[in-house]
């Protein structure tokens, strides 16, 4: 059986792909992405139940997205991980918080 010569490379470039993923995060946009989507779930937890309320979040993001991919800077998957964290943020924080707290 002979050894993967990729291996040895794996720490390495997992450790890139962290860093890499640091910076991006690091950048106003995307922590602007978190928080738009965290305070836009908050209030749509407000209307609706949770399931509808990060479901619309979501589609809004996705649709933001497609929106500058034909008018604006492209589309950007790593805009999209920045809205799911602010959704899921948002998400717990609501499954955490007492019953009637949104009603």
């Amino acid at each position: 059986m002979h050894p993967d010569p990729c291996l040895p490379e794996l720490p390495g470039l997992l450790h890139a792909c962290w860093r890499q993923i640091r910076q991006r995060l690091a950048e106003p946009d995307k922590r602007l992405h978190i928080v738009w989507s965290f305070w836009l779930t908050l209030c749509a937890h407000i209307l609706w139940p949770a399931f509808w309320a990060v479901g619309a979040v979501f589609l809004i993001g996705l649709a933001k997205e497609f929106w500058d991919r034909r008018y604006g800077s492209g589309f950007c998957l790593i805009d999209l991980a920045c809205n799911l964290i602010g959704i899921l943020a948002a998400a717990v924080l609501c499954a955490i918080l007492p019953k009637g707290v949104f009603a």
